[in-house]
């Protein structure tokens, strides 16, 4: 027993050690040599980028500008964990950062004090970066200057060893990474795979290396939902357990409006990225046809495969799309829209039948709004609004906060019957005594 105790404890001193020795690297990690693009065209594309691989974590949910938010999807054993302060705030947030700091922390995942955080590097090329670090350098309300101080994570001792064991400077060259041409290919279709961390969160390792293996891709990752409750990823490859048979139009209703096509709601901690356009969409969804199927069931994620018939499989080259798939003019099959009609009830007048509090549990709005869920005070914000604004909210929230994780509901209700929802949420919603 004494000597395995001994063991134990030099055990962990080598891993200490390591983590030191680790640091002593990780503060040493070059700066790249890359400074904000203001040009509208890359203030545009860093916007989109921002709001697709940024916001949803620096922004918290009760804020309307990135002031750092706790990493409440991450594993609790992990410990406490928060993201940065981005706003231009001179001291708490990246004010006073130069360009070339920030854009060692998106790259290396490195902070300015050289520590290591708990944010993927990122396989981001120079012209994306400088075009993030120009919308960053923007006047966009998002950034405006706010003193909130963002506070440390703190891992647990297990959360500590893990991260210092697994963690390491991304093997990335200073300067000269590349962007590919934006278009509906293979390659760039990987290039936003990994700009979007696609793996990351849809492969169950921890190991980068892992999403080129047998499990890449296939979900099973362990997160914590809106709910506080356990979900795990989805599988999101082209096998029956995954998404086979979503056309591009499910895809792209999916990934940038929050809603499969089984007419579940995407759930939380996956993003919205509602500013990927018509050609991010098409390379993406080329992208994943293109690798291998894995049959991986995950019990109890969603999106499932669609129960209609499965869309052509796509013979592709690494410069080239399917045609089928992506060309005007395809038979491009969805089964969303007879789907969504079963989903919501009677969109004909009169109103008097819709069940307001069924309504809002069939939409999944309970995930992430019911005592005790990530976004409950927001009920509460909600009743100060208008009826008549409150369901323009509930039906197209991304007019009003581009960056929100809420769904598009416009394609499932009707404005009369969203402002009896909106009614029904003024009375008090999912906290008002049942009667």
């Amino acid at each position: 027993m004494h000597q395995r105790v001994l063991s134990a404890v030099y055990g962990t001193l080598l891993a200490g050690a390591a983590m030191l020795s680790g640091c002593a690297s990780v503060a040493n990690t070059a700066y790249p040599p890359i400074q904000a693009d203001k040009s509208p065209e890359a203030l545009a594309r860093g916007e989109a980028l921002f709001r697709g691989t940024c916001e949803a974590c620096h922004r918290p949910p009760e804020g309307q500008r990135v002031t750092g938010a706790p990493m409440k999807d991450a594993p609790a054993w992990l410990g406490t964990l928060y993201t940065a302060n981005l706003t231009s705030h001179p001291t708490a947030g990246i004010g006073s950062a130069r360009d070339e700091e920030v854009a060692r922390a998106i790259r290396y995942g490195v902070t300015r004090d050289g520590r290591m955080v708990p944010m993927p590097g990122s396989i981001m090329g120079d012209k994306d970066i400088a075009a993030v670090l120009g919308f960053m350098r923007s006047q966009h309300p998002l950034f405006e200057a706010d003193a909130t101080v963002a506070p440390r994570t703190d891992f647990s001792f297990l959360g500590g060893l893990a991260f210092g064991m697994i963690s390491k400077v991304p093997e990335h060259p200073a300067s000269g990474m590349p962007v590919p041409a934006k278009a509906p290919t293979l390659e760039y279709g990987r290039y936003m795979a990994s700009v979007y961390d696609c793996a990351g969160c849809h492969t169950n390792s921890f190991d980068p290396k892992d999403s080129e293996g047998p499990k890449g891709f296939s979900g099973g990752r362990e997160f914590v939902g809106a709910d506080g409750k356990p979900v795990r990823s989805a599988n999101i490859t082209f096998d029956s357990t995954g998404i086979q048979g979503w056309s591009l139009e499910d895809f792209t209703r999916a990934v940038r409006d929050g809603l499969a096509p089984d007419g579940n709601i995407v759930r939380y901690p996956m993003p919205r990225y509602r500013a990927a356009d018509e050609v991010d969409m098409k390379a993406l969804y080329e992208y994943l046809r293109s690798r291998p199927a894995r049959r991986n069931e995950v019990e109890g994620a969603r999106p499932h495969t669609a129960p209609s018939a499965s869309a052509p499989a796509a013979q592709v080259t690494p410069a080239s799309v399917s045609t089928e798939a992506v060309e005007p003019g395809s038979l491009v099959r969805t089964s969303a829209p007879a789907l969504l009609a079963e989903l919501v009830l009677a969109q004909a007048e009169p109103k008097k039948d819709v069940d307001p509090a069924a309504l809002f549990g069939r939409l999944g709005c309970t995930l992430c709004h019911a005592p005790g869920a990530r976004y409950h005070d927001r009920m509460n914000q909600a009743t100060s609004k208008s009826e008549q604004d409150l369901a323009r909210w509930i039906r197209n929230p991304e007019k009003f906060v581009p960056g929100t994780t809420m769904p598009t509901y416009a394609s499932l209700i009707d404005e009369p019957t969203a402002l009896v929802l909106a009614k029904w949420i003024k009375s008090g919603g999912p906290s008002a005594p049942r009667k």
